[in-house]
């Protein structure tokens, strides 16, 4: 009999453990929830140039000087931005030197290239001034302000509001442009 009594509450036990005894609020969705922003990033090893530190530029004949970017976004529909910086200066924030827009694809790695060419030849070049330059490649799937890229506010169906965050990534190099023959 104790045998028995002892199978019976282990059944019990059992039965009552595959179920919540507390009864549960049953909530339906009633559409699908939007998709939250994912960053964009920079493919490091299709960057040009491939070195981070350029230390002669001007000397010889090197008087142009191509930097890209591949970019690559998992929300193919974004509009991606490569904002091109020379010698930022937070105490003096500027626009960027140069802006690109790279087009919405069905992949998501980017077929344009997000490109700055300086020619020291060039009347406006940022890096004609003998000397350590900062040349950053910022891309950003939503607008920047003073670098920082801004959420977007979302209304749900349920009416309260969601931020979904913007991202920027970046890619920089250091050039140390000489005296040279590029006038």
């Amino acid at each position: 009999m104790r045998r028995q009594t002892w199978a019976g509450l282990l059944v019990l036990v059992a039965w009552g453990a595959t179920g919540c005894l507390i009864p549960q609020d049953d909530t339906q969705l009633d559409s699908i929830p939007e998709f939250m922003n994912r960053p964009p990033r920079i493919i490091e090893s299709l960057v040009t140039p491939q070195t981070r530190i350029i230390s002669n530029f001007g000397a010889g004949q090197q008087c142009d000087l191509t930097f890209e970017v591949v970019v690559e976004d998992p929300d193919v529909d974004d509009s991606l931005v490569v904002n091109w910086f020379v010698d930022y200066n937070p105490q003096d924030p500027r626009q960027p030197y140069r802006q690109y827009a790279l087009a919405p694809t069905n992949e998501p790695r980017r077929a344009d290239r997000g490109t700055l060419l300086i020619s020291l030849a060039s009347a406006n070049n940022p890096l004609g001034t003998p000397g350590p330059h900062l040349v950053e490649a910022l891309v950003s799937d939503t607008a920047l302000v003073d670098r920082v890229p801004r959420s977007e506010t979302m209304q749900l169906p349920d009416g309260t509001t969601l931020q979904n965050p913007g991202f920027v990534t970046t890619y920089a190099w250091v050039v140390n442009t000489v005296q040279g023959d590029c006038r």
